[in-house]
């Protein structure tokens, strides 16, 4: 058993709860007459409920793997490359699905910049701890990959309700 399984699994937990509440969101968010806003709902919906997922998967690949008896070491390494392999998906998806609506309405600055930034933070940690660089902590390092997530799938949601439940403009 890995020493951080149930930082692991709590994280997992938390993650689910985010997809099931924009789940929810979703279905008892005020309707809009606004094309271009239900569109940049639909978005942020599929990237709170991808996130999340990633996460929760992120969150429990480790543990999984660690059943097999494979070394501490390896089992980070290969947890990092598959949480790599989610998180580029993720990206590439949202990508193609913003392309054709780019310029429909107008961009989320603040959630960009926030995001990106913990995508950052994210990417570089679950590199690392791939390449196997001695700097530190591998379940360290992945569990800050794994918090960077979360943060994301959170601040998110939070855009997705607030545009959600906003006042309709008179």
């Amino acid at each position: 058993m890995l020493e951080s399984t149930d930082t692991l699994l709590s994280l997992a937990e938390i993650a689910a709860a985010f997809a099931g509440f924009a789940a929810l969101v979703s279905v008892i968010r005020r309707s809009s007459e606004d094309h271009a806003e239900g569109i940049h709902d639909l978005l942020r919906l599929r990237l709170v409920i991808s996130s999340a997922v990633a996460g929760v998967a992120g969150a429990l690949i480790p543990v999984g793997l660690a059943g097999y008896g494979l070394r501490p070491d390896l089992v980070w390494r290969l947890s990092a490359l598959i949480l790599l392999i989610f998180d580029y998906g993720i990206i590439l998806s949202f990508l193609k699905s913003y392309q054709p609506v780019k310029g429909v309405f107008p961009p989320d600055r603040l959630a960009a910049s926030l995001v990106t930034g913990l995508e950052v933070v994210e990417q570089a940690s679950v590199i690392v701890v791939l390449l196997g660089l001695p700097v530190a902590n591998p379940s360290a390092l992945y569990i800050t990959a794994l918090i960077a997530n979360l943060c994301q799938a959170g601040f998110i949601f939070i855009r997705f309700v607030g545009s959600a439940f906003a006042p309709e403009e008179a």
